[in-house]
C-alpha cells in the first residue's frame, strides 16, 4: 500500500493545484474559468484569498486530492471560521478516507489566533454523493441561509456606485 502525504500548498504546487481543480470542475459539469498563474496570484501572492492543502501519493508525488479555504466571519456565531470552496479527491484514491483527512489538514493549517469556531462550504443539489459524505460528517443545512451571488456587469455597477467618494 503507498503512503499517501498531506501538506500545505506553496507557490511551486500552483499548476498541479489547477489541474486537480480543474478536473473538479469537469466531475462537476462546471465551466473552469480559474487559471494556474490565477491561483498563483491570489494564493500565494501578497495579499492571499485562500490557501489549499494537497494529498499526494508519497512514492510518485502523484496528486491524490486537494482542499482549499478561506477565511470568513460570522456575527451570528461570534466566531471565525473557515469557508471550503473546494474539496476534490481523484477517483482511483476515492474510499480510502482522504475527504475527512483533507477537511482536516485545511482546518489544521489556519493560524491558532484565528480561534475557528466553524467550517461552512456549499455543496450542489445535483451531486447527491457529495451531500451524503458532508451528512455523514456531521455538516447540517441551515434552513434560513440561502447563496447568493453578485458578479459581472451587476457586481461592476455595485462597485461603480463608490466611485468619487472619498475613503
Amino acid at each position: 500500500m503507498s503512503t499517501v502525504t498531506l501538506r500545505k500548498a506553496e507557490a511551486r504546487d500552483a499548476e498541479r493545484l489547477h489541474d486537480a481543480l480543474e478536473q473538479l470542475s469537469n466531475d462537476l459539469g462546471d465551466d473552469h474559468r480559474a487559471t494556474a498563474a490565477d491561483l498563483l496570484r491570489h494564493g500565494f501572492g501578497a495579499y492571499r484569498a485562500f490557501f489549499a492543502v494537497i494529498a499526494e501519493k508519497q512514492e510518485t508525488g502523484e496528486t491524490l486530492g486537494v482542499a482549499m479555504a478561506s477565511p470568513v466571519y460570522s456575527t451570528v456565531k461570534g466566531a471565525a471560521g473557515l469557508y471550503i470552496s473546494d474539496l476534490w479527491v481523484s477517483e482511483n484514491a476515492r474510499g480510502m478516507g482522504l475527504g475527512p483527512r483533507l477537511l482536516a489538514a485545511v482546518v489544521a493549517e489556519v493560524p491558532s489566533e484565528w480561534n475557528v469556531g466553524f467550517v461552512k462550504l456549499t455543496v450542489y443539489e445535483d451531486n447527491p454523493r457529495a451531500r451524503q459524505f458532508y451528512d455523514r460528517l456531521g455538516f447540517w443545512k441551515d434552513p434560513r441561509e440561502t447563496d447568493l451571488i453578485l458578479g459581472g456587469k451587476e457586481f461592476k455597477e455595485l462597485m461603480s456606485a463608490n466611485e468619487g467618494d472619498s475613503r
